[in-house]
């Protein structure tokens, strides 16, 4: 299955993404809380959003959650 990883600026935009394969949604989002993105970071599989996993550096507003 085909994810992308994007990175958050410090106003919640995306700032930076990566495409990854992995074999579920379990496997990337995983992955992607292991990543270290200073403002948060969104995990996408298509246009669904998966996860929002949250940064050192994070607006309060924006915690962790799964879609």
């Amino acid at each position: 299955m085909e994810y992308r990883y994007v990175t958050l600026s410090s106003s919640g935009e995306a700032s930076d993404g990566e495409n990854w394969s992995c074999t579920s949604d379990v496997e990337a989002i995983e992955r992607a809380r292991g990543r270290a993105a200073a403002f948060g970071a969104e995990l996408w599989r298509g246009d669904q959003r998966l996860s929002v996993i949250a940064g050192p550096m994070s607006r309060p507003d924006r915690r962790t959650r799964a879609h």
